[in-house]
């Protein structure tokens, strides 16, 4: 074995027995060029075959791709790794089901979030919870260098995290897989290197070479101001403050982790999160007393709220923070708070604190076409995730009379009040008795989901449950049990997206 490639898998094998890996079950993204290729060889020498397979998605757009495809699939029965390919699928009209084969300046965006996608519904097929991907030194340059040409700040700076939940899957009401990048250390030339001395042959993407996508650019000036250490476009110069962003965002995130676990609630059957308005000394909650910790802070509550896949735009964010600092403003001068009005953006809805309760932050209220209806019926012991981010699961206790044999729906509230408007009436009348304030808001209520029951002996469905609470049931209807709850959790994580 070559010194480069002992190098490199020990260092991988470090790696994965510090993250715990070694010995799990993981998924291999393989697309043919040196750096996944690269990646195969080093992770089976580095813990084995036994515990690994491979995925290649097929992206369709050129008319080799399925040639070279199979040449991965090949490679990896050497290797002794299952391998599977998944061909992506595009449309070519306005009507077709596919996804609509995107411009050129916006290809590399969506084919990513579409490769991913399938990756996730690999991991979900087989059960497997890791996902490694081949991304490396030369990759990190390249990412640090696009974000600072969109004026990211420190989080975009920071470059890719060594380990992720992997973006863009498909809901399942299971937890995200975990994507880890092992070669992040290792630069794009020593994986040449391991391919070229193992007999390793890879297939270069000649959509690579296209300098109309603007990543393609800079991957070509990084390549050509290798070994310059004057260059802006160096490398190793560009890891340099890369790394030194990573320890600003890892300092960041210690403090936003303390500060959440501190000045937050979650009310995880309504997807809504609520973060404390007591002030200190400086007239502002402690959370938001420091812009870079509250810009943090909101963009994890954002994402737990709307489990969108990007983060709000930098203008959502400013529209946030304008109206909470200008709430303490008027506050400090006049004695109340300057908004009462609930403020949306960024796919959320802000509402201001009371008496009663802190800033609340909920889905802000869906569009009749955000939320696909769900025509078929579901078995009972069924779930499915509603609007990407809540969890709803119909099931009969032992004392439940209910026949096994019914099915049930779910409805977005619009739609109930439309066939059960005046039970729903009563209901939220009855709620208002018995729950928080804070819980029983309309712009809160607005976006959770009614689900009806229908049994053999109905004509007509039976609404069960509306506004986060089991409705008034019917004595057969006892013991039915429907439980909603956010995809994300209990905990505030400090967000970060994959760029």
């Amino acid at each position: 074995m070559a010194l480069a490639a002992a190098q490199a898998v020990g260092h991988v094998r470090g790696l994965l027995e510090r993250l715990g890996l070694a010995d799990k079950r993981l998924l291999l993204a393989v697309s043919g060029g040196a750096d996944s290729m690269a990646l195969a060889y080093i992770v089976s020498r580095a813990i084995g075959f036994e515990g690994c397979m491979a995925v290649t998605v097929d992206h369709g757009f050129r008319a080799e791709s399925a040639l070279e495809a199979a040449a991965v699939g090949r490679y990896m029965r050497k290797l002794g790794i299952r391998h599977e390919v998944r061909r992506l699928e595009w449309g070519t009209g306005k009507g077709s089901a596919a996804t609509q084969v995107p411009p050129i300046q916006r290809l590399e965006e969506v084919a990513r979030q579409q490769r991913y996608a399938e990756i996730g519904d690999v991991c979900h097929k087989h059960g497997v919870h890791t996902v490694l991907t081949g991304h490396h030194a030369g990759d990190q340059a390249e990412t640090f260098l696009f974000r600072f040409m969109r004026h990211s700040g420190i989080y975009g700076l920071s470059g890719m995290p060594l380990q992720v939940p992997l973006p863009f899957v498909r809901p399942t009401g299971e937890p995200a897989p975990v994507l880890v990048r092992p070669l992040l250390d290792l630069d794009k030339h020593a994986l040449y290197e391991i391919c070229k001395a193992h007999g390793i042959e890879w297939h270069e993407d000649a959509s690579n070479r296209d300098t109309r996508i603007r990543r393609n650019l800079l991957r070509q000036a990084i390549g050509e101001a290798a070994g310059d250490t004057t260059s802006p476009f160096n490398s190793a110069s560009l890891l340099k403050v890369c790394k030194t962003m990573q320890g600003h965002r890892e300092f960041i995130n210690q403090n936003v982790a303390r500060l959440v676990e501190k000045h937050s609630t979650v009310y995880t059957h309504l997807g809504m999160a609520e973060l404390s308005a007591v002030t200190d000394s400086h007239g502002l909650p402690e959370w938001a007393s420091n812009a870079a910790l509250r810009e943090r802070i909101l963009v994890s509550v954002i994402g737990w709220v709307n489990c969108k896949d990007h983060p709000p735009e930098l203008a959502q964010l400013r529209q946030l923070e304008r109206t909470i600092l200008d709430f303490y403003a008027k506050q400090h001068t006049s004695g109340t708070g300057s908004a009462r009005a609930p403020t949306s953006a960024a796919g959320i809805t802000m509402i201001p604190p009371t008496s009663s309760h802190g800033w609340l932050f909920c889905r802000q209220n869906p569009r009749a076409s955000e939320i696909p209806l769900h025509s078929g019926d579901m078995a009972l012991g069924a779930a499915l995730v509603w609007d990407r981010r809540l969890l709803v699961s119909v099931r009969r206790t032992p004392e439940c009379a209910i026949a096994e044999s019914a099915t049930w729906q779910v409805h977005p509230l619009h739609a109930a009040m439309q066939q059960w408007g005046d039970q729903v009436s009563e209901h939220r009348r009855a709620l208002r008795a018995t729950r928080r304030p804070a819980e029983v808001l309309q712009a809160v209520l607005a976006s959770q989901p009614a689900v009806s029951v229908k049994t053999a002996s109905d004509a007509l469905p039976r609404l069960v449950f509306a506004l986060g609470a089991p409705v008034a049931q019917l004595p057969g209807f006892l013991g039915l049990d429907v439980t909603v709850r956010a995809l994300q959790g209990t905990s505030l994580a400090a967000g970060e997206w994959v760029a």
